[in-house]
């Protein structure tokens, strides 16, 4: 949400005859809050900015020279994580027949410490190694930013290979990274196909839109197919689905019934749906639980997969009956 600015004024008194010509704005703490909230917020863009283009780097200065074991800086700019600290002038004092890193903080400080991690977790600066009594590994491990690195919008040309990113005069981005600034991934922009331009069908057809927002395409034949299959009709289609918006696919309707484990008043308790394509089982029905009229009250349907034994899905039905035994009800 963008900040909602107080508008300020005077409040001011006629000295002659003590009115009120304009009643000032009152000074609250509501009014006082919503600046601290917004120079807050503004502090964590900065910072935010700063942390995604520059990290933790050094800007200016933080130049190290040595004098036996005394390492002495010169007086810097430096970003820690993208909050950036002004560092006066100083020294530090190194550990003798050690390496050592030497960063800044992110309190500001300069600091040492023999774990490169720790040091490339705020702004590494320098490296050394040292025997027992000076310096015989030096290292400058800064990130220095040059402001050569930054290109101003008036700087930047209309068009040319390996183009930064830049805005148009509506400022909308227009760039790329390895074309004209015109071009997208190299592709002249008269290059792409506009949904009016693209035909109802042909081959190699690029993907588009119906009138009503479907897609309607294929890769290698007419819109009306996917991969050179049509829909609706033929071997190995694409479900489609009936005016009653069920699905519509032949092979799902193709499988053998076998009943078994007929009981004592003559009911099967038991069906098997196997596939016609390999006789593997797609569901079994079992009835259990009988009343003591021999009616059935729990049908359980096991589903399984293509391997006709692992158990994909399975459905308990409770059954009803009235006093003539006739079903009444399946939940």
């Amino acid at each position: 949400m963008s900040y909602q600015k107080n508008t300020w004024v005077d409040h001011i008194v006629d000295p002659g005859t003590g009115e009120i010509v304009q009643q000032g704005t009152k000074f609250t703490a509501t009014r006082a809050n919503n600046m601290e909230s917004g120079i807050e917020k503004a502090h964590q863009l900065v910072e935010g900015l700063a942390q995604n283009i520059l990290g933790s780097s050094v800007i200016s200065g933080l130049n190290f020279t040595t004098n036996g074991l005394t390492a002495n800086y010169t007086a810097g700019s430096a970003y820690v994580n993208g909050v950036k600290f002004d560092v006066a002038a100083g020294s530090i004092q190194l550990n003798p027949t050690q390496g050592q890193y030497i960063y800044l903080d992110s309190d500001g400080s300069v600091k040492k410490t023999t774990s490169q991690a720790t040091a490339d977790a705020k702004c590494r600066l320098w490296y050394y190694a040292t025997d027992a009594i000076t310096v015989i590994t030096s290292t400058d491990n800064r990130n220095i930013v040059s402001k050569d690195s930054f290109v101003k919008q008036t700087e930047v040309a209309a068009n040319g290979a390996n183009k930064i990113p830049r805005l148009d005069a509506q400022g909308k981005g227009a760039f790329s990274i390895t074309g004209d600034a015109a071009t997208i991934g190299g592709k002249a922009t008269s290059d792409i196909v506009l949904q009016t331009e693209v035909a109802a069908s042909g081959a190699n057809k690029v993907p588009r839109l119906d009138g009503t927002g479907k897609g309607a395409f294929s890769i290698t034949g007419d819109a009306a197919t996917v991969d050179g299959k049509s829909v609706g009709t033929g071997a190995n289609q694409i479900p489609t689905r009936d005016a009653n918006g069920k699905l519509v696919a032949d092979q799902l309707a193709r499988l053998k019934i076998t009943k078994s484990g007929k009981d004592a008043n003559g009911k099967f308790t038991q069906v098997d749906y196997k596939r016609e394509s390999d006789n593997s089982l797609f569901m079994r029905s079992v009835l259990s639980n009988p009343d003591a009229n021999g009616n059935y009250q729990t049908d359980t349907w096991t589903y399984y997969k293509a391997d006709g034994t692992t158990v994909a899905e399975t459905k308990i039905w409770t059954i009803t009956y009235d006093a003539d035994g006739d079903v009444t009800g399946v939940a």
